[in-house]
């Protein structure tokens, strides 16, 4: 590793102080310099403010006029208010947290500023920089630690200039042909310096392209090794299951019925079931669950239910059991909180077979949980387990059938794409009489009318959530706490409205307290962190507020505000900002739809399916560009070319492939 770091020191400018730094960003050597590649490109370019489009990105040249003027609004959150003016028109520019600048901002000079014009007349800047050190042309922007891009620029030319060893070409030629990809050698000089949009468009398409040929040929393989499992189909009882389906208090609604019989077909085939149920919140995916238990529970074998939080796993137990158990269904729970001689008694039964289905959380894949005949897995918010954790519980029976269930939906033909070793199933429809909840973007400056619209919803004997992202105060996060909002509560909230908190540290029996009062109208405020983003049903609570909305992701804001609009009643959801100049753009999306399938399309336009889905848990690596909304025809490609790789005699094909196949356990694809 010292030699390899001392590699490092040839490159000029490069001293031990900057190895270091490179060194806590992963890179050691001159390999790493090189295939450390932008993770975007600006283009700097000043236009007109007369060519300003309102709430879309501009970069404009203006005049200070007059001094800056800083506000503090909260703790970690301050306002510079700047009056410029460009082209003899005259507007107010406002750039959050860098009071830093008050004495830099000089009136009478010449700025360079980014941002959105919210009003004709109102800027928010995202960066502010003196005219003369403004660079215009295409910017590689790096995501490194403590090194800025200018600087991690240089050293990767100087880099480049030593190492003509890397420039191996590892794709087929046939490939590199039909997909118009530049060779490895042209690669690597336009990929970090390009002149022109043309040069950014091949560098951007050949790291796309390497990164999907690389992950659908690994899912290739492994569609391969799936195809050789073979399983006992199950003997149901159609009768009694459609006798149970009859006493619902409800009929199904035609998605479904639909998946329902999608899972019977599963159940009666020779092969294993390795089924996706993928359905917004609320849309009935636990009924399609609990028909599909009792169907197995009829042909004599066990099923097993695994939540990932204690919360959602009790709520599944209580409506299983309330549904199930005058069927004569044996049915119990185990979580970390289940000890001592209660364990004990339920592991001995479900050993014996005593126990027809079993719900609980990561405890279910302990050691000393045993099963008599385990037919059946449902794995709900499947992507928050890992792989090693779902091949645990799969272990526990002989090849038992596995339906994953999901409230992060995504589009069919993009799951398809993601989990291709799996069946996909979708519920869009939701249950009758459902208002669309009303989302509202707001910021930390208009709390005070936030706070009066929530007090109009519990004047009406409703409830209401208040999520907050942190549980205690931390000096180096901007973001706010359950500590720090409590004070605000206080002095905000009259004593005649109950209030309570609720976070992850709290011992169970505390949250089970909290949410008891809670579903019993005896607490009007929960104050809380995400542990209720799942597993949490309050008919009742009408109204949430999502404290620094933009700290989470789409999906994650949906399903938060899938706890309110659980009744016939308007419900609202505000999502509350600092006021930074991109926020509003990116939550837009929550205001103009509940569908959750076009929110986690414009989820993984932002951040990707591994931040969405988890990286580990599905195998899905992180790409540094690819995007499996924005590159379908890429996607498309990649696909087909990953067949044909795999029986390829090109040398370069068989390398990619035995490379692939040494990476599988890497990747902990199931």
């Amino acid at each position: 590793m010292v030699k390899i770091m001392n590699e490092l020191l040839q490159i000029k400018g490069v001293g031990e102080t900057s190895v270091q730094k490179l060194h806590q960003n992963h890179i050691d050597s001159i390999g790493d310099l090189i295939h450390t590649y932008p993770y975007k490109y600006e283009i700097n370019s000043i236009k007109s403010i007369h060519e300003m489009v309102m709430k879309e990105e501009i970069t404009i040249e203006a005049t200070l006029e007059k001094s800056s003027k800083v506000m503090f609004i909260r703790k970690h959150l301050t306002k510079i208010i700047l009056t410029v003016y460009s082209d003899e028109i005259h507007f107010q520019v406002s750039i959050f947290n860098r009071e830093f600048l008050k004495n830099s901002l000089l009136p009478g000079n010449r700025y360079v500023i980014k941002g959105r014009f919210q009003t004709p007349l109102q800027m928010v800047a995202s960066e502010i920089i003196k005219k003369e050190n403004y660079i215009e042309g295409i910017i590689p922007v790096y995501r490194l630690e403590n090194i800025s891009s200018k600087v991690y620029l240089k050293w990767v030319l100087e880099g480049l200039k030593s190492k003509a060893s890397y420039f191996t070409e590892r794709l087929p030629q046939e490939v590199l042909e039909k997909n118009h990809l530049v060779s490895i050698f042209d690669f690597y000089h336009i990929v970090h310096s390009p002149l022109s949009m043309d040069d950014v468009f091949l560098a951007t398409n050949r790291i796309k392209y390497e990164e999907l040929i690389d992950f659908f040929l690994r899912l290739e393989m492994m569609k391969q090794l799936q195809k050789r499992m073979f399983v006992k189909s199950k003997t149901y009882q159609i009768d009694k299951v459609k006798k149970y389906i009859d006493t619902l208090p409800f009929e199904l609604t035609e998605d479904q019925k639909l998946v329902t019989n999608e899972i019977f077909r599963d159940l009666k085939s020779d092969r294993q079931m390795n089924r996706l149920l993928q359905g917004d919140v609320g849309s009935g995916k636990t009924v399609c669950a609990m028909i599909a238990s009792y169907a197995v529970v009829t042909a004599s074998e066990q099923v097993a239910i695994m939540a990932p939080t204690e919360i959602l796993a009790y709520q599944h137990y209580l409506v299983f059991k309330d549904s199930l158990e005058q069927f004569g269904v044996r049915i119990s729970f185990l979580s970390s909180n289940v000890k001592g001689k209660e364990k004990a008694k339920v592991l001995a039964l479900l050993k014996s077979g005593e126990i027809d289905i079993i719900i609980g959380t990561h405890s279910l894949i302990q050691e000393d949980v045993e099963f008599k005949n385990l037919g059946f897995i449902v794995i709900d918010e499947q992507h928050r387990f890992g792989v090693n954790q779902r091949k645990t519980l799969r272990k526990k029976g002989y090849t038992p059938d596995v339906l994953f269930m999901s409230a992060t939906p995504i589009p069919r033909t993009l799951a398809i794409t993601i989990f291709k070793d799996m069946e996909i199933s979708s519920i869009k429809a939701l249950p009758h009489g459902r208002k669309p909840v009303e989302t509202v973007i707001s910021t930390f400056e208009e709390m005070d009318l936030v706070f009066k619209r929530m007090m109009d919803q519990l004047d009406f004997k409703h409830q209401a959530y208040i999520i907050v992202p942190l549980i205690e105060e931390n000096d180096d996060s901007k973001f706010i706490s359950i500590d720090e909002f409590k004070a605000i509560i206080e002095a905000n909230i009259p004593d005649n409205y109950v209030v309570d908190y609720l976070y992850g540290k709290m011992k169970s029996t505390e949250k089970e307290n909290v949410l008891n009062r809670f579903y019993q109208n005896q607490t009007q405020i929960l104050v809380s962190t995400t542990v209720v983003e799942v597993g949490v049903n309050v008919p009742n609570a009408t109204f949430m507020i999502i404290l620094n909305a933009t700290k989470f992701g789409l999906s994650q804001l949906h399903q938060l505000r899938g706890r309110v609009g659980r009744s016939n009643h308007q419900a609202y959801c505000y999502l509350l900002t600092d006021g930074f100049y991109d926020e509003e753009s990116r939550l837009d999306i929550l205001v103009k739809t509940t569908d959750g399938f076009k929110i986690s399309e414009a989820d993984l336009k932002f951040r990707g399916p591994g931040e969405i889905f988890g990286n580990e848990q599905t195998g899905i690596p992180r790409f540094k560009m690819a995007n499996f909304i924005n590159d379908k025809a890429l996607i498309e490609s990649a696909i087909e070319d990953a067949k044909t790789v795999m029986f390829s005699s090109d040398p370069k094909a068989k390398s990619m492939c035995k490379i692939t196949l040494a990476s599988l356990e890497t990747y902990h694809l199931d």
